[in-house]
């Protein structure tokens, strides 16, 4: 029943985008939510869930009335309607490709609650997850202060190689880890329900409060590192507040920290607030595709420059393959800081073929990390990861991935540690397997 209505729904959103872009949005906007009710059982694909949250957030309704009221960003002007078509359909075929690599496999994992002994799920060492969050919010506040306290973006660093290096290791990285620690003891405290578990968890709560807090650290950190908690308690449960709070929480506090933020920080004119600049992304396709002439494709040259982000400029990987630094883009954008969705970048290696493409490597990618989310698990390093990975994946659609890569990474490491001072964690369930489980 679900594949049939939105392989239904991906035919109308497309007839409607060909008639006018912003019914083609709206539309899709319609299937994000119909796809949100199917996928409300607790059996469902997580990653499913947080996908069509992310689809609805960024990608449905705020282009639908952007177009609507002829708004432009960046003083780029008004689009074409062949423009925002064109930008539909890229949208459209990814969704298609992520679709695609569902069919004839179930949406999740099936969930056994109670599958697990529940005295062998929590953290082994508390104390040394204290410690670690102590030394992490202490590395955070002190050490390279020019990388932590910043808003938006990385400041007075300019023009040096490792700025992507150092971006990871002294700025999110130690925030990071303090996130995630905090995860795994507010894990732990739900599973034991002990004052000393309580406490631990709200140091830790305390030292995340001062070392990632909104006023010196990007929003991403605060997504990838308190989201996985959501995914966590929410995810296999009540799967429509998990898709409510992803969506309020960035589209309800994006334009009012935009607010905030630009008016009196940046200077930045709001005239068109509430249309937040966080919600730009299909606005900057459609802009591309109109004022940049398209060179012949990468063949996958574009994407690699993407994702080798975390290398020094010297050995980045085809770095001339940066749409975003096309003479056309920065003639024509006020600014190069600009959201260009991953999808887009395969159009340039593929052509229409990309997306659809890249949309099918991504689903089957997140098959297996469907597969480890279950609440009932041991926190490890791979149960971290793979809630890490999902929370990534918000910032991720909206793109670029140069601005995503080094949250991602440090996310990614920040769950190894965290991972791996739980130890007990993953030593437990071998010795279980030899004895049975109790009462087995």
């Amino acid at each position: 029943m679900r594949p049939l209505s939105f392989w239904s729904g991906i035919v109308c959103a497309m007839l409607c985008g060909l008639v006018d872009p912003v019914w083609g949005y709206a539309a899709v906007a319609v299937l994000s939510l119909v796809q949100l009710a199917m996928l409300g059982g607790s059996g469902g694909s997580v990653f499913l869930l947080i996908h069509y949250t992310a689809i609805l957030t960024y990608f449905s309704i705020a282009p639908a009335m952007q177009i609507a009221n002829d708004l432009e960003f960046w003083d780029a002007g008004v689009m074409r309607t062949e423009s925002h078509t064109l930008a539909l359909t890229l949208l459209v075929l990814y969704m298609a490709g992520v679709e695609a690599a569902r069919l004839g496999v179930p949406d999740g994992p099936v969930h056994h609650p109670g599958r697990h002994d529940k005295q062998l799920v929590g953290v082994a060492h508390p104390l040394l997850l204290l410690l670690s969050c102590s030394l992490a919010a202490f590395a955070s506040l002190f050490i390279k202060p020019e990388l932590n306290f910043v808003a938006r973006g990385i400041v007075g660093v300019g023009g040096e190689d490792n700025v992507p290096i150092d971006f990871i290791f002294y700025s999110t990285l130690p925030k990071l880890v303090v996130l995630l620690c905090f995860v795994a003891l507010a894990v732990h405290a739900v599973r034991r329900r002990t004052p000393w578990s309580w406490c631990a968890a709200g140091l830790a709560f305390a030292l995340a409060l001062a070392a990632a807090n909104p006023v010196n650290t990007a929003r991403q950190v605060l997504l990838i590192g308190l989201l996985p908690l959501l995914i966590h308690a929410l995810g296999r449960g009540r799967r429509w507040l998990l898709a409510g709070t992803i969506f309020g929480a960035i589209a309800g506090l994006g334009p009012m920290l935009n607010l905030i933020s630009r008016g009196s920080m940046w200077g930045e004119e709001l005239r068109t607030f509430p249309f937040s600049q966080d919600f730009d992304a299909m606005y900057v396709v459609a802009g591309i595709l109109e004022r940049a002439p398209i060179p012949e494709l990468g063949w996958g040259r574009y994407l690699l420059s993407a994702f080798s982000f975390f290398l020094p400029r010297d050995l980045k990987m085809f770095p001339d393959f940066d749409p975003l630094g096309w003479s056309a883009i920065l003639g024509n954008f006020s600014q190069s800081n600009l959201s260009l969705p991953p999808f887009t970048t395969a159009y340039f290696d593929f052509g229409l073929a990309g997306p659809a493409l890249f949309g099918f490597a991504i689903s089957a990618g997140f098959r297996a990390v469907d597969r480890a989310v279950d609440p009932n698990r041991p926190v490890s390093s791979t149960y971290l990861a793979a809630l890490v990975l999902l929370a990534a994946y918000v910032p991720f659609m909206r793109g670029p991935i140069l601005g995503w890569g080094p949250f991602m990474v440090s996310g990614l490491i920040a769950a190894a540690i965290a991972g791996a001072l739980s130890s007990r964690a993953r030593r437990m369930p071998a010795r279980t397997l030899r004895h049975g489980l109790p009462g087995a």
